[in-house]
């Protein structure tokens, strides 16, 4: 087995919680990266190819990338990946820190609001490229406060319907750039 993130061995109990962190967390880069390639997922392949192309020299393989997806090895053991390797996945993802980001929670959990507000920020860049949200933009302009807080509430519910009736609930555009730690 590989070094765990802090050095040493870790006491046993504690290799399949850290397993199953960094699963949940790579899940959630998963997910959110197929949101924004409209619903088309990574192969693993596809990951393990970018985070050696990013570092210049083969540092994981498809099956290493699985194995941390799964929070299990072909062998029934928790995963148990060097610092290296989750900086190196991490980056793939855009994120300086990946091993912090896999292990810290609450450095997970700023990274994650950050990558959230990027997301945001990305779907107002494309609503100020539509002429329709411009357009309706205009018209709210001269709105009291209480017309655009129905306006507002209105666009909810119909991004809500929509998603609904699309099946899925809804999609993050393209991330800006890189999140930093």
């Amino acid at each position: 087995m590989d070094a765990g993130a802090g050095g040493g061995r870790e006491h046993p109990s504690s290799l399949p919680d850290r397993a199953q962190k960094i699963s949940e967390r790579l899940d959630r880069l998963i997910v959110q990266e197929t949101a924004r390639a409209g619903g088309k997922a990574p192969a693993y392949r596809e990951l393990a190819e970018r985070v050696n192309r990013i570092a210049g020299r083969g540092v994981i393989s498809r099956d290493t990338i699985r194995n941390l997806h799964q929070a299990t090895t072909q062998k029934g053991q928790p995963p148990n990946p060097t610092v290296e390797t989750l900086d190196w996945l991490g980056l793939a993802f855009g994120i300086r820190c990946g091993a912090t980001y896999f292990l810290d929670d609450a450095k997970a959990a700023v990274v994650d609001e950050q990558l959230l507000a990027l997301d945001a920020l990305a779907n107002i860049r494309a609503a100020a490229g539509n002429a329709g949200v411009i357009g309706l933009a205009q018209r709210a302009s001269g709105l009291s406060d209480n017309s655009l807080h129905m306006l507002a509430a209105l666009a909810d519910r119909l991004s809500a319907l929509e998603a609904e009736a699309a099946g899925d609930g809804g999609g993050a555009p393209d991330r800006i750039s890189q999140s930093g730690c």
